[in-house]
Order: structure tokens, then sequence, then C-alpha cells
């Protein structure tokens, strides 16, 4: 069977350290070196009532860009129409008048 470590994950609880006026969140040793990242490198957080850390590479930015447009889309098809059309009330189809 093959398979790679990082299909694995890693589960472990965490203590947020106090460091002068921040509060640190250290991340496990084999998930560094795992993802080949040391002190001083970047990674993105992504926090939405849960919170994912992923490596910065142009992959995982543009992933995120794209999901983050989507839900925009989304968000603004949804909230541009008229609480009568959320409602059923009026026909939401913009290619037709209803008279």
């Amino acid at each position: 069977m093959d398979f790679e470590l990082k299909n694995i994950p890693i589960v472990q609880k965490r203590n947020l350290v106090k460091s002068g006026a921040s509060i640190v969140l250290t991340l496990p040793k084999k998930w560094l070196e795992e993802n080949k990242l040391g002190a001083g490198d970047e990674i993105i957080l992504v926090a939405n009532g849960d919170i994912q850390v992923l490596k910065s590479t142009n992959e995982n930015i543009e992933r995120l860009n794209e999901k983050i447009s989507n839900i925009r889309t989304e968000f603004n098809n949804h909230t541009s129409r008229s609480d009568d059309q959320q409602n059923g009330r009026v026909s939401s189809s913009p290619s037709k008048l209803e008279e």
C-alpha cells in the first residue's frame, strides 16, 4: 500500500502561550518538518469557526482566493434578491417581467 505521511493527520492539543502583548500558537515539529517550514517562514491561517493552517504556496493562495470569490458571489446573489423574491412571491426570472 502506497501512502504519504501527510495523509495521516497529526492530532495534538496545543497551548496558547503569552509572549509580550501577543498570544502565540506553536505548531507540531513533525508538521513543520513535513512541510519544510521553520522560524520566519510564512503560513496561511484560515479562521472560520475552526482554524486551518496551510503552507503559504501560490497554489494554496489561488485556491483560497477562488473559494472566497465564490462565497462572495453566492452571498451577493442571495442578498441582491428582494424579500418578495426570497419568499417566492415574485418571479426571479430576469428575462421576463410579470404584469
